[in-house]
């Protein structure tokens, strides 16, 4: 049986408007998500491994870098340990809930470590995180 055609000027097209809705969501997801991981990628950092790890609560943690030589950066800035605490008091005043991430480099001595972590609980921050790179996954036999 053959179709009838009601109008004759109308040809069928696709709809793009979908189309370009589904576009712009990811334009913009992308957009925020390389926004949000580009202060994780500023430094070459060599961090440890480990065979499962937790996932930090809360809005976006300060992250404070250890390097293999010792030196300390919060955020951008380059910072020693003496400041460190200081400036993180007056970060948790502004914002009460905040959270610290530390990425240490592999080769980092634990003592280093536990002065950051000391200066982050001295400095009366609650919620202090141990960045940390997972292994993939090993097929136990």
């Amino acid at each position: 049986m053959p179709l009838v055609r009601l109008e004759a000027d109308e040809e069928p097209a696709p709809n793009l408007a979908p189309m370009i809705d589904v576009i712009l969501v990811l334009t913009i997801f992308f957009m925020c998500a390389t926004k949000f991981s580009g202060d994780e990628r500023k430094f070459d950092l060599d961090l440890p491994q480990v065979g499962g790890a937790a996932v930090v609560d809360g809005a976006r943690p300060e992250i404070v870098e250890v390097e293999a030589s010792g030196a300390l950066r919060l955020g951008p800035d380059d910072v020693a340990i003496a400041e460190l605490g200081p400036r993180l008091a007056a970060l948790r005043e502004q914002r009460p809930d905040v959270a610290v991430m530390i990425r240490g480099e592999t080769t980092v001595p634990h003592g280093r470590m536990a002065e950051v972590y000391e200066a982050c609980r001295g400095a009366g921050v609650r919620h202090v995180a141990i960045s940390v790179r997972t292994r993939p996954e090993t097929r136990r036999q």
